[in-house]
């Protein structure tokens, strides 16, 4: 079987420098190297060559079996490269769809379950799913982020009717520029922020609040693109159950840049 995995994954080594895909390439040489050195490992009692000689299996098990656990981190390395790089491609105009994204990661995963290779990728899932739930997020607190700002740019533009062209109550004019300016969405790096946070959630409230906000102090009752604030309220309470249940609803939402 180890033989089989091996000679497919030198078969996609061939097709990724094909495509010029180096660090695929490297990343699947290295696991078709260790299945094809797995299943010849037990077939030797000694090997000799090379210049030096050694005992496999019976008198160096236990050095062989550390040498595997060392050689799965390795294999955690290359996955994680992999995977990230299929992922992160798609934020510099890559054409993979997020389907293809998670099956590559589940069949990366299930491969090295048929190895008997027990490794948490509970860490790489989780940036794997912060990316996902940026790609779902971006376009939408983009939207609500048009909405917002131009309503404090009507806001400005009323203001200075208002103060007049030439404007006396400095003071005033001041204290309320300031006031429209800090309301409004967070723009420091959002990929950053959907690591840790709910970042949908936080685009509702802050929705809301701006909402409350220009109908309390200006009675003026602002509209947002229609179904926007919905669709984050739901990826909201999706991004509240990590990890999270892909679905093709999600996946279409994450591959829409049509908001």
């Amino acid at each position: 079987m180890f033989g089989c995995v091996g000679a497919v994954c030198l078969a996609f080594t061939f097709v990724f420098l094909w495509n010029e895909e180096v660090t695929a390439a490297s990343a699947v040489f290295a696991m078709g190297f260790f299945a094809f050195f797995y299943s010849n490992l037990a077939r030797f009692k000694r090997f000799k060559g090379l210049g030096f000689e050694a005992e496999l299996w019976e008198d160096k098990q236990k050095e062989a079996a550390d040498l595997i656990e060392r050689l799965k981190s390795v294999v955690t390395v290359y996955t994680r490269e992999i995977v990230m790089n299929s992922v992160l491609r798609g934020r510099l105009g890559g054409s993979d769809s997020w389907q293809k994204r998670w099956d590559l990661f589940n069949e990366l995963q299930g491969r090295h379950g048929e190895l008997g290779q027990q490794i948490d990728f509970s860490g790489l899932r989780h940036d794997v799913e912060s990316a996902f739930l940026f790609d779902m997020c971006s376009p939408l607190v983009a939207s609500v982020r048009r909405s917002i700002e131009s309503s404090k740019t009507e806001l400005l533009r009323d203001a200075r009717k208002r103060f007049g062209s030439s404007i006396t109550d400095i003071e005033g004019w001041n204290r309320f520029h300031e006031e429209v300016r800090s309301v409004g969405i967070v723009e420091d790096n959002l990929f950053e922020r959907a690591k840790t946070r709910n970042i949908a959630q936080e685009t509702v409230a802050t929705a809301q609040t701006f909402k409350e906000w220009l109908r309390e102090r200006f009675s003026v009752d602002l509209v947002f693109t229609p179904g926007v604030l919905e669709r984050l309220s739901k990826i909201a309470e999706v991004a509240r159950q990590r990890p999270i249940a892909i679905t093709p609803k999600l996946i279409e939402w994450a591959d829409d840049r049509s908001v």
